[in-house]
């Protein structure tokens, strides 16, 4: 099989890239074009110019848009090769998009002196991908520019990577019908109360640390700062960092000036963050994607995006992970579909789904950080040569996107429906055994808890650890307690 379009960019110039998903060749074994999950054959005959540009040209036609592949492809082609086979096919739609990329992705101008003529072409097909609304028409090659970001920050997401049954508002406008349908305002801020509790939980046991009431109060506070009107940048975020983070000497006063890493349970390196030396520009321009309201208005990718590629850009050295899981919360919020008070547990439901949150983090981790060239010396890596920061800034966001939805969708249709469920059913247990019995308030809360999450029975050990209680009394906690909580579902929390 022969490498073409971005295969054979690669090829030529031992380009440092993370491997596309999948690779094209042309092969004998084919007569028309065969899609598989690791490759794209072609028939021998496919037509292309076997040159760096006709490759681009070729990739650009048939595999979609690789900005990490095209950037690094670019410091190997030389800018005349792209003017003469412009001036040679002025109308050519895929050099005219390899030359607006050209300009965009290096900052610099080609001097093609060539007049293009006919309709202007989109950068991103806008069927295959989820574009910007208003793109901006770049005339030099009737070229329009809808992506995503800039430059300096630009994902890229398949618009078949997009869930949309029911749309992500729709399911927002669920949770909050939830929470609005109960007519007890007491239960309705208990509601809230559990839910900002069991985000903060899940948050931080996602890192397997269990915090102490004080960093758990400080967290609960921080997310009802989610979706505040201020302008996403270094400054909030710092202050957001130092109110989450495990101690004061943790603490930071700007973005990283060193390079980080992330270890494994055995000392080994599984994640290098974006270079230090390009850290900067490329929050600037993560901070204008996220800030800008009208460039990426589908809710669903701007917090896909927003938070996962501030974790993957790690800006902090302590933090990251919570405060990427705070701007999922934040980017929801401020859509205006939920109540100002009203936060969605995605934490929580995402550390009952760890192995696939691991996946789809490692899916970015691994092969950036093989890009990273080190050894180890004592206690830390010694970085040898560290790759351009453009598999950071251009990355597919698809597994992203698509995670999200599931973690979102589950914590609407399952964790909130279990948490109100929940408090119905203690309620109701309250109600009835404060009623028939005089036990002091706190010990009557403690059994229905126990009780309820013993499968509704209290073990021996709690039965001699309240044996001053009469038997038949915990005998009839037993009993409300199954009833109440069986007559409310998804009551499994614990």
């Amino acid at each position: 099989m022969t490498p073409i379009g971005y295969a054979r960019l690669i090829a030529i110039g031992e380009l440092r890239v993370t491997p596309p998903a999948r690779l094209a060749y042309a092969s004998s074994s084919v007569n028309r074009r065969i899609d598989s999950e690791s490759q794209i054959l072609f028939p021998n005959s496919v037509a292309f110019d076997d040159t760096p540009v006709g490759h681009l040209e070729f990739a650009l036609r048939h595999e979609g848009v690789n900005l990490e592949v095209i950037d690094a492809a670019f410091e190997h082609i030389e800018p005349g090769e792209l003017i003469d086979r412009l001036r040679a096919t002025p109308t050519g739609e895929q050099i005219r998009r390899a030359c607006f990329l050209w300009e965009w992705l290096t900052g610099r101008e080609l001097d093609a002196g060539v007049t293009i003529k006919g309709g202007y072409v989109d950068l991103f097909p806008a069927e295959l991908y989820y574009t910007a609304p208003q793109p901006v028409r770049a005339p030099r090659f009737r070229v329009r520019n809808n992506a995503l970001g800039t430059p300096w920050f630009c994902p890229i997401v398949h618009r078949a990577a997009i869930p949309d049954d029911p749309p992500l508002s729709d399911l927002l406008l669920e949770a909050q019908s939830a929470l609005d349908a109960m007519q007890d305002p007491d239960l309705y801020k208990r509601a809230l109360a559990f839910l900002y509790l069991s985000e903060t939980r899940g948050s931080y046991a996602i890192e397997s640390e269990t915090p102490s009431s004080d960093k758990q109060e400080r967290f609960v506070q921080l997310l009802r700062r989610a979706g505040e009107p201020v302008k996403v940048d270094e400054a909030w975020l710092v202050q957001l960092q130092n109110v989450i983070v495990r101690d004061v000497y943790s603490q930071e006063a700007s973005y990283r000036n060193k390079q980080n890493w992330l270890e494994d349970a055995a000392g080994r390196v599984d994640f290098f963050p974006v270079p230090t030396g390009d850290l900067r520009r490329v929050m600037a321009d993560w901070e204008r994607f996220v800030n800008d309201q009208k460039h990426c208005p589908d809710l669903l990718v701007k917090a896909a995006c927003a938070a996962f590629g501030f974790v993957y850009l790690h800006p902090f050295f302590d933090g990251n992970g919570r405060l990427h899981r705070f701007l999922i919360q934040h980017v929801l919020a401020r859509s205006g579909l939920l109540g100002a008070d009203t936060v969605i547990p995605v934490s929580a439901v995402m550390e009952r789904n760890i192995p696939a949150y691991h996946a789809v983090l490692t899916a970015f981790s691994r092969p950036v950080t093989r890009l990273w060239n080190y050894r180890r010396v004592d206690t830390e890596p010694l970085v040898l040569s560290a790759p351009s920061s453009r598999a950071y800034r251009f990355f597919n966001a698809d597994r992203e996107v698509a995670f999200l939805y599931a973690m979102i969708k589950e914590a609407v249709r399952e964790e909130i429906p279990r948490e109100i469920a929940w408090l119905q059913g203690y309620d109701h247990a309250f109600a009835l055994l404060n009623a028939e019995f005089d036990l002091p308030r706190k010990d009557l809360s403690v059994l229905i808890r126990m009780t309820q999450s013993n499968k509704g029975t209290l073990s021996a050990h709690r039965r001699k650890q309240y044996q001053h209680i009469p038997r038949a009394v915990l005998d009839r906690v037993e009993e409300v307690v199954r009833d109440a909580f069986t007559n409310h579902t998804g009551v499994s929390r614990n």
